[in-house]
C-alpha cells in the first residue's frame, strides 16, 4: 500500500498488533482526518538502528554499516517517490 505524503501526516509509532511486525506507523489524512496504520518491520530480525522514538526493539540494533548498505541497495526498489509505505518506514526508521 502506498499513501501520498502530501495527503497524509505521520503522527506517531506504536507497537504493532499484527503478527511478526514491530511497529505500526500512524498516519492521518490531511483532508478528512481519518487515521490509518501501516505495520512494518519484522520482529524476528535485526535492523540497523531503531529511530522511531519508541525504542521497543533497541536490542535488535546491530549497527553494522555494511549490512545497512546492502539492505538499502536491495530495498531501494520498494520505495516510490512521494509516498509512504511499509518499505518507506523500514528504510528510513529502522535502516
Amino acid at each position: 500500500m502506498f499513501y501520498l505524503i502530501r495527503d497524509y501526516k505521520l503522527i506517531n509509532f506504536e507497537r504493532s498488533k499484527t503478527k511478526n511486525k514491530k511497529y505500526d506507523a500512524i498516519l492521518q489524512n490531511k483532508i478528512n482526518g481519518k487515521m490509518i496504520k501501516i505495520p512494518f518491520g519484522d520482529n524476528r530480525y535485526e535492523h540497523f538502528k531503531d529511530s522511531t522514538g519508541v525504542g521497543l526493539y533497541y536490542n535488535k540494533d546491530h549497527g553494522d554499516l555494511k549490512r545497512r548498505q546492502l539492505y538499502r541497495q536491495r530495498h531501494q526498489k520498494d520505495l516510490k517517490k512521494g509516498y509512504y509505505s511499509p518499505g518507506y518506514m523500514s528504510f528510513y526508521f529502522l535502516w
